[in-house]
């Protein structure tokens, strides 16, 4: 029974994986015709660069390029593609032993179809724990370059944005010209701290600004607090505010790396594991519900992956002779929406019902459905 247990799970393993690499090469090749001049443009100001002469973008910089761009991205299709791609590997999988009635021969010699199938079961298995590993060890380090754009390849980073007037728990506006999330830096830090009325209590500015994980505040270059001292009146002849000006070496707020990325790329926190959501979590300037739901959420698509697969195994898994394209059919038009359905009640938050409880309901739906599925099968 090792035999049989490790020949089904290899085959679907290896279904699994040749289907999602050429979903992959074809997503990539979509992309690739459709953006190939700014490909080709990048490749050449790269080259120009290097060599400084424009010599425009040679074939093997072209292909650099993209294998650049597109390597890393691999983890996150994983990410996203896993419970349909391997809803598919299944399906190949069964149909073939159904069509070479390896099925057949399975059941003569008295095993139960619930054991032939189930290595494919087990193989879902490692699957999800792979999906664990990557959403927990690479995502993490690789979520910058997984947020550029086409337009930043030339420079290799996660492009940088300005910080207009956000505000931390305390009220306090923070603004900054430039946010870099690789070097963890502001530059042209701007906070104003207000009073109950809305009036100006004092000001920081620094013209650099880095963030220190161990203090949790960003560390000042050059950093002066200024507090008011009294109106004055301008050469014009209009009345402004004058500020005593001090030295500051840091300034403390939970407008964090992480928090500000997560204003500006709400795809970040699906790329961050669940020890940095926790953190953030704790982190009074972000909303604690939506973390929650990510990281609930992770658990439940897992879940979900797990028994879409086992509603599905049973309309391959057949001991009579059938049409294998009829019941693709069917199993297509009956899982399809139920994973798809199920993805969007886990990602999408749900105005009339609890934030957890919207994340888990598909999963108890699913539960006894696939238990009456797996447990029906003829043998």
């Amino acid at each position: 029974m090792r035999i049989l247990t490790r020949f089904i799970l290899l085959r679907f393993l290896g279904n699994f994986f040749l289907l999602f690499s050429l979903l992959f090469v074809f997503a990539i090749s979509i992309d690739v015709i459709i953006q190939w001049e700014q490909f080709a443009s990048s490749a050449a100001q790269i080259a120009k660069a290097n060599s400084g002469f424009d010599q425009g973008g040679s074939a093997f910089g072209i292909a650099k390029l993209i294998l650049e761009f597109h390597g890393p991205r691999v983890f996150q299709f994983y990410q996203y593609m896993m419970p349909l791609v391997a809803l598919g590997a299944m399906g190949f999988t069964a149909s073939a032993m159904h069509r070479s009635r390896e099925l057949v021969a399975i059941l003569a010699v008295g095993l139960s179809m619930r054991r032939a199938t189930f290595p494919i079961v087990i193989g879902m298995f490692i699957l999800c724990a792979l999906q664990v590993v990557n959403q927990e060890l690479i995502l993490p380090r690789l979520a910058a370059r997984l947020l550029l754009e086409h337009g930043d390849m030339v420079r290799g980073a996660m492009p940088t944005w300005g910080i207009g007037l956000a505000a931390d728990s305390q009220g306090r506006l923070v603004h900054a010209t430039s946010f870099d999330p690789v070097r963890k830096q502001l530059k042209g830090l701007y906070a104003v701290e207000r009073t109950a009325d809305g009036a100006v209590a004092r000001r920081i500015e620094a013209p650099l600004a880095t963030w220190s994980a161990e203090q949790r505040a960003w560390i000042l270059e050059n950093g002066k607090v200024g507090n008011p001292t009294g109106p004055s009146t301008a050469p014009s002849g209009e009345r402004q505010q004058v500020f005593s000006d001090q030295p500051i070496a840091s300034f403390q707020t939970d407008l964090d790396p992480d928090t500000l990325s997560l204003r500006q790329h709400r795809l970040y926190a699906h790329m961050l594991s669940l020890a940095e959501i926790s953190e953030l979590s704790r982190n009074s300037a972000f909303d604690p519900t939506a973390l929650r739901r990510f990281a609930v959420g992770r658990f439940a698509a897992l879940l979900v992956g797990i028994l879409v697969l086992l509603i599905s195994i049973p309309f391959f898994a057949l001991r009579e002779p059938a049409s294998l394209l009829r019941q693709a059919v069917l199993c297509a038009g009956i899982s399809l929406p139920i994973l798809l359905t199920a993805m969007i009640m886990i990602t999408l938050p749900l105005p009339w019902m609890l934030p957890t409880v919207g994340v888990v309901l598909p999963v108890v739906a699913l539960l006894p459905i696939a238990a009456w599925r797996f447990a029906a099968m003829k043998t």
